[in-house]
């Protein structure tokens, strides 16, 4: 894991006493749980991400699995990143839920390396749908048709299939070239029957800190025009 300490600051920065924050998944948002832990802010934490709570726990930070009504602060990290501020969120499989909290947040802001951000997104980086599993092969032929490779996600443990927190299957798309296309490739396969929700974060973005390998900050925000 890459010490982010000059990222971990301006995140923290941005903090104020009182406010409501929500906390996604990732090792770099596990260094903003441990910096908020050590710096004793009064704030309401909320979570999507198991393993974020269960951190926060172990510091003794209270934390709830349930969006609040509105957040001040979402923070983030993503998979790929394009100009716009459009990201794919698709690895860590819990996109569905991080939109609902997204949802609720007046910023919600993104901590990655700044490699990650690229004129557009990365084709070596699927669309992942979260979907009923009754549906999930009818799904999968489906993106097919619309010229892409998908597979049902795998898990890492045990022999049989990943599953969401909300008990569902995956099925991770790829692109033959790029994603030049993605919104509506997008738009298509998620009015499907039985697809809960893509990793695919259209104009939810606001803010993006972005570190290089010097750590040097990259602060970008997304033009609304």
């Amino acid at each position: 894991m890459i010490i982010i300490r000059k990222v971990i600051a301006k995140a923290l920065n941005l903090i104020q006493p009182g406010m409501k924050v929500s906390l996604g998944g990732g090792s770099n948002v596990a260094q903003l749980v441990n910096a908020i832990a050590a710096s004793n802010l009064a704030v309401d934490l909320c979570s999507p991400a198991e393993a974020t709570r269960q951190l926060a726990n172990q510091l003794g930070l209270p934390i709830t699995a349930q969006p609040f009504k509105k957040i001040d602060l979402a923070f983030d990290g993503c998979d790929s990143l394009d100009s716009q501020l459009n990201a794919l969120k698709s690895n860590g499989g819990i996109h569905t839920l991080e939109k609902s909290f997204a949802a609720r947040a007046n910023r919600y802001l993104i901590l990655a390396p700044l490699q990650r951000l690229k004129a557009s997104l990365d084709p070596q980086i699927p669309l992942t749908l979260e979907v009923v599993a009754l549906n999930a092969q009818i799904i999968q032929a489906a993106a097919q048709q619309l010229g892409l490779s998908a597979k049902i996600r795998l898990a890492q443990v045990v022999a049989g299939y990943a599953r969401t927190p909300l008990g569902n299957l995956l099925i991770d798309c790829y692109p033959t070239n790029d994603w030049r296309q993605l919104p509506q490739i997008e738009h298509q396969l998620a009015r499907l029957n039985g697809v809960v929700g893509t990793s695919y974060f259209e104009k939810i973005v606001t803010e993006a800190i972005l570190f290089d390998s010097d750590e040097e900050i990259h602060l970008i925000e997304r033009n609304n025009n």
